[in-house]
């Protein structure tokens, strides 16, 4: 993550929740191949405790503010095609559904933001 951010400012990174200092999980982009061309994944993971309480959808929003300060494009999102948690996260953020296929080998629900 810390090399990457060299590069992209709002890479992948640390979710922190502020009451404890503890890390809960991170928010941000990475490199992902998709119709063998190099894109920007926009991602997020959360410890299943810390699941259902907005972290996601701030940390996300947090991100593409960052992003939008210093880039312009297309980023992609893919989710397991039965998560309905991160489907509304992914809707929150702004993020439209383009086709259900298969990325690494998973069927996945594909999305995109061009900011």
């Amino acid at each position: 993550m810390l090399a990457l951010s060299a590069e992209i400012p709002f890479c992948k990174q640390a979710i922190v929740e502020t009451a404890t200092g503890v890390i809960i999980g991170y928010s941000g982009v990475d490199y992902f191949e998709f119709l063998g061309e190099q894109r920007l994944e926009f991602g997020y993971r959360l410890v299943a405790e810390s699941r259902g309480h907005g972290f996601a959808t701030e940390a996300g929003r947090a991100i593409l503010a960052l992003a939008r300060e210093t880039w312009h494009g297309q980023l992609f999102a893919f989710i397991d095609t039965h998560n309905h948690a991160s489907r509304n996260v992914l809707n929150k953020l702004g993020f439209e559904l383009v086709e259900h296929t298969r990325i690494k080998g998973l069927d996945v629900e594909l999305y995109d933001l061009t900011i």
